[in-house]
């Protein structure tokens, strides 16, 4: 394995679509055919970014946001909506990477704004979004149906 600071980040394209279920299988995956079709989708969506961190050829993690218009500031906003490394290669500094890299795009468009929520227990998420600089804190809220749809 080469060492983490020969980690390319770089905006996914349909071809990684593999290597991303693969990252999600060794941390978090309910069902392959839903997630390939969901990648593929937001690959297509204007105004979402999925990164790619890879090393030796491998997808390794992957970061993705989108980036809406706030209703009541004049700018626009980006959210973060997943970040996930490989097990295998957690801790290595792959978060913290794309992390960066998500804040220098946003940065560089204007973005005012950059969201992140994770599990409230999820420590480890919580210091590294903090080390980073993310500070101001707020409840998020979610509802969950009891029954599931059979297929959306």
């Amino acid at each position: 394995m080469k060492h983490v600071s020969d980690l390319t980040i770089r905006g996914a394209t349909n071809k990684d679509i593999k290597g991303t279920i693969e990252v999600l299988k060794t941390v978090y995956l309910q069902d392959v055919t839903w997630a390939e079709k969901a990648i593929k989708k937001l690959l297509a969506t204007e105004n979402y970014v999925i990164l790619v961190a890879e090393l030796d050829d491998q997808v390794v993690g992957f970061i993705d946001y989108h980036i809406l218009p706030s209703i009541w500031e004049k700018w626009n906003e980006a959210t973060i909506n997943n970040l996930f490394i490989h097990k295998d290669y957690q801790g290595k500094g792959i978060g913290s990477r794309l992390l960066e890299e998500v804040i220098k795009r946003t940065d560089e468009i204007g973005i005012v704004e950059l969201h992140v929520g994770t599990e409230k227990n999820n420590k480890r998420a919580i210091r590294l979004y903090k080390k980073h600089g993310f500070l101001k804190e707020y409840l998020l809220l979610e509802r969950v149906k009891k029954t599931f749809p059979k297929e959306v």
